[in-house]
């Protein structure tokens, strides 16, 4: 049986890769905006892949600072980092299909 941090590492690469490929799809159809305002900054700055893997470093910040400040482990915090920016990403890659398929606004 794969770890908690295995697994999470896993949701994170495939949350990513959904994420990017979704997005890029996204924007090569139309009239995609971004939701995340530092998102956009650093897509706008580095280009879409570079600011995307950008944007997920500043999540995983955003997610495993708290995390370290209380007291958690270096490996809680690490799965956490990984499985929280890895459900974001999903669940963006899905707003990204839906807005894709018409569905989303």
């Amino acid at each position: 049986m794969p770890s908690r941090l295995a697994a999470a590492v896993a949701l994170l690469l495939i949350g990513a890769v959904a994420d990017i490929a979704s997005t890029y799809v996204a924007v090569s159809g139309g009239q995609y905006v971004e939701g995340s305002p530092v998102g956009a900054a650093l897509i706008a700055a580095f280009g879409l892949v570079p600011g995307m893997l950008l944007t997920k470093a500043a999540g995983m910040v955003v997610i495993g600072a708290p995390v370290a400040v209380a007291g958690g482990t270096r490996r809680l915090v690490a799965t956490l980092m990984c499985a929280g920016v890895g459900v974001l990403s999903l669940a963006t890659a899905v707003r990204n299909v839906l807005f894709v398929a018409g569905v989303w606004p």
